[in-house]
């Protein structure tokens, strides 16, 4: 029904349904061979092209459909003549899985392996395995090796914008480098020219306004080492200028 110039989706008493009165016309007798032949609701929905909802309206008023426990039979026995014309033998009811009772054999590809931890219910720590002084070996490959992974592998949104300051000013530079001070680690930015380490610093992991006492520690090794070093913060790179970067890397301690 229209009301206020758009359609509300609600009839008001006494309103007449639009398909009130209309019917879709089947050929009642030859549904009823069809589906006495053993063809399904879904069958005759294709037959006769109308939804299965129609047709087994119609079945119901002729009394013929089925209830839900024939119905079911039937598939069951058109299951049963498929699997048949296809050469599919039935699992019988006393069937034991081919596996049952047998223990299988998986040879694990790196049993008894030099350097690898026989699995144990309490397991081992690294040393109790290895021994100490092969552990302590073990441990610094295994450090040396991590010093060159790239971590993390997407540059922050503060890194890259100072990065392009940097590309805007012509100034080659480095980023994600292992710098070799007591307290190694990958540095943010580093000017092998101005011989300068940039550090982005967000405010939260970095605790604005005090700082981590392992930054403070990593800024005086690496001046020690002959470094300048520039810790710039998150809030302050977002605010800041190309001109006023030029000049805080040219006057940076």
């Amino acid at each position: 029904m229209e009301e206020d110039g758009y359609n509300s989706g609600k009839f008001k008493d006494g309103s007449i349904p639009w398909n009130k009165g209309l019917r879709k016309e089947i050929d009642l007798d030859l549904l009823k061979i069809e589906y006495n032949s053993g063809k399904s609701t879904y069958d005759c929905e294709k037959i006769f092209n109308v939804n299965e909802r129609t047709i087994a309206s119609r079945l119901k008023e002729m009394g013929i459909l089925r209830t839900r426990e024939e119905a079911l039979k039937l598939a069951g026995k058109k299951i049963s003549k498929t699997m048949k014309e296809r050469g599919i033998k039935p699992k019988k009811q006393n069937d034991k899985p081919w596996n049952k009772g047998k223990k299988l054999h998986y040879k694990i590809w790196n049993k008894g392996k030099i350097g690898v931890q026989e699995s144990s219910k309490k397991g081992k720590s690294f040393e109790e395995f290895y021994g100490k002084e092969e552990a302590i070996k073990i441990r610094g490959k295994i450090k040396e090796k991590r010093k060159y992974q790239i971590t993390p592998t997407k540059d922050t949104s503060i890194e890259v914008k100072i990065q392009n300051f940097l590309k805007e000013l012509n100034i080659e530079f480095f980023t994600h480098q292992y710098m070799k001070i007591e307290h190694g680690y990958q540095c943010d930015i580093l000017i092998p020219s101005m011989n300068l380490v940039i550090e982005c610093d967000g405010d939260y992991w970095h605790k604005y306004p005090i700082g981590r006492d392992i930054d403070h520690i990593r800024t005086k090794e690496l001046i020690d080492k002959g470094f300048r070093v520039l810790r710039l913060w998150e809030h302050e790179i977002k605010d800041l200028r190309l001109e006023e970067f030029r000049e805080k890397i040219g006057s940076s301690i």
